[in-house]
């Protein structure tokens, strides 16, 4: 599953999409996954980092908890935008909201909702000349800590692996 410039690939199953995914059961499966962006990032990481994570708004909560877990020196945020090469609303508002409360500053999921909506880049969701871009994503890419879940990022053989991580119950909320 992926996309490149926002369309799936020819050879894909499925593109990167959440609503045309949200009804597919993934469970036991393997899942190759390629973006324009975030994926392009955790490569250019590479193994450089200690402990990765890939995250967004609705594994926002989750995150945060997985970081902090073990009292980490130092936290390095990397908003990819758009293909890597141009900032964008929604990645720079996550980065700001995941160190707020990584400093245990309250967040205001709201407020960050209002802004991302504001700022324009979602009309492309609403744009018919782009089918492949659902407005269902809009809503669920917003929906701030949907899941209860980080994404940990270890290199084996040299390739990235994703996996879900429960955060450790006994580190606080934040």
């Amino acid at each position: 599953m992926g996309e490149v410039h926002g369309r799936a690939p020819d050879s894909f199953d499925f593109g990167n999409s959440p609503f045309e995914i949200s009804g597919v059961d993934f469970g036991g499966k393997r899942i190759i996954q390629r973006t324009s962006a975030g994926t392009q990032g955790i490569v250019a990481a590479g193994t450089r980092a200690a402990r990765l994570y890939a995250a967004s708004l609705v594994t926002a909560k989750a995150t945060v908890r997985a970081l902090l877990f073990g009292s980490p020196d130092q936290v390095c945020l990397v908003a990819m935008g758009e293909n890597g090469l141009k900032r964008t609303d929604e990645d720079e508002l996550c980065a700001i909201h995941l160190r707020k409360r990584l400093e245990s500053r309250p967040g205001d999921p709201d407020a960050v909702r209002r802004l991302i909506l504001a700022g324009g880049e979602v009309k492309r969701f609403h744009d018919p000349a782009r089918p492949y871009l659902h407005p269902e994503n809009v809503d669920i890419a917003l929906d701030m800590d949907r899941y209860d879940f980080a994404i940990r990022v270890e290199f084996e053989d040299g390739r990235p692996v994703a996996r879900m991580q429960r955060p450790a119950a006994t580190v606080g909320d934040n």
